[in-house]
């Protein structure tokens, strides 16, 4: 039995415990998280993930921004966002922008410079 099942929640969220972003992030988002049934829990090696990491009820895994709008579409007010996944580009460009920004999570005072001309690389 996996952690999922013996907790009954939807889905657990396992995210970068060494990044302040991501503290910020989570706990911010941690009662609309928790009203979904979606248990949070950081990373077990820290920072050697290089995205957040969704694990689903029915076996199904969810990275990066994959995750975000997989979630975005199981919250009522924010399932509008989760459909801009299938439209033309959007998929793309929301991975490149989280793996810009997901590089770049461990700056001073939790703040990063984000290059965006990195995206076209």
């Amino acid at each position: 039995m996996n952690v999922i099942t013996e907790t009954g929640k939807k889905g657990m969220l396992r995210y970068d415990g060494t990044c302040r972003f991501c503290i910020g992030m989570v706990t911010r988002t941690l009662p609309i998280l928790r009203k979904a049934g979606v248990g949070v829990c950081p990373f077990e090696n820290g920072a050697a993930e290089e995205e957040m990491n969704l694990e689903w009820r029915d076996g199904t895994s969810h990275a990066g921004a994959d995750a975000a709008f997989f979630l975005a579409r199981r919250i009522w007010w924010a399932a509008p966002l989760g459909w801009l996944e299938w439209m033309p580009g959007v998929r793309f460009i929301a991975r490149r922008l989280y793996r810009v920004i997901a590089a770049k999570r461990h700056c001073i005072n939790g703040a990063c410079e984000i290059d965006l001309g990195e995206m076209t690389s």
